[in-house]
């Protein structure tokens, strides 16, 4: 049974409900644009092609440039992992030899210099190839990198 008090409180609160509900039923879907990711998030390489006036030809050598890089890369991420593996074993070992550590946490920080250098060589191997009005693009468009931070928690930030 309803009384007076609690009819004056569940009426506001039902018309307020209605409204949220009518204007998200009336909002349009959001769907990825092309090229885009569920979440909004460019492929990898996707801006690239988003260059204006990309001549067929500058897209295929892009394409071939990336594909080459990707590779290198790839085989730097996989011999990082196994260093990163080292280094867990070795800081939860019962004894734990400081110097080994030490050298393998500098063999991690030489392989990601490495890949920092590669990675930038690239991106100017790209620009060398783009004409100044397509190198101003490519250089205001940069996909947005959070170096440092882990996959796992850019995924929670979002």
């Amino acid at each position: 049974m309803l009384t007076l008090r609690s009819s004056k409180v569940m009426l506001p609160v039902a018309a307020l409900f209605l409204i949220v509900t009518s204007a998200f039923a009336q909002m349009p879907e959001m769907k990825p644009e092309h090229g885009e990711r569920e979440g909004g998030c460019k492929g990898r390489g996707e801006h690239m092609m988003m260059i204006p006036d990309l001549t067929p030809e500058q897209a295929e050598q892009m394409k071939s440039m990336r594909v080459e890089h990707l590779k290198e890369m790839q085989s730097l991420r996989n011999q990082m992992a196994e260093k990163k593996a080292r280094l867990r074993t070795l800081s939860t070992a019962d004894k734990v030899n400081m110097t080994e550590i030490n050298k393998v946490i500098d063999d991690i920080g030489k392989m990601q210099t490495q890949m920092m250098k590669m990675k930038e060589q690239h991106r100017q191997d790209v620009r060398k190839m783009l004409t100044d009005d397509q190198r101003i693009f490519f250089d205001s468009h940069q996909p947005m990198h959070h170096e440092g931070l882990h996959h796992k928690e850019m995924l929670h930030k979002r």
